[in-house]
């Protein structure tokens, strides 16, 4: 098993990283991260219907859901179908 202590996580820009997990790494969203990232960002997730990245655990869904709220650059269309994006997204652990 590897030692967590040695592992580096990389956090790309729309809060995406592949973290050691079980017996090897599993890719999730760690943090809300750039929403407008072209290639993993929120947004454009949601936009292209891609399959969304799961969420390391409720805690940082939680927490995505409240910036998501809290941010005055999305109009309310867009802040609302950002927001039923999050909440159907799964995540990994329950923390």
């Amino acid at each position: 098993m590897t030692d967590p202590i040695n592992q580096i996580n990389l956090v790309r820009p729309g809060g995406v990283a592949t973290v050691a997990f079980a017996d090897g790494g599993e890719t999730m969203r760690i943090c809300l991260g750039y929403l407008h990232d072209p290639d993993d960002g929120l947004l454009a997730e949601m936009k292209a219907n891609r399959d969304p990245v799961p969420w390391q655990s409720s805690k940082v869904r939680d927490e995505a859901i409240g910036a998501v709220e809290r941010r005055k650059d999305l109009d309310v269309e867009t802040r609302t179908q950002l927001l039923d994006w999050i909440v159907a997204t799964p995540y990994f652990e329950d923390t």
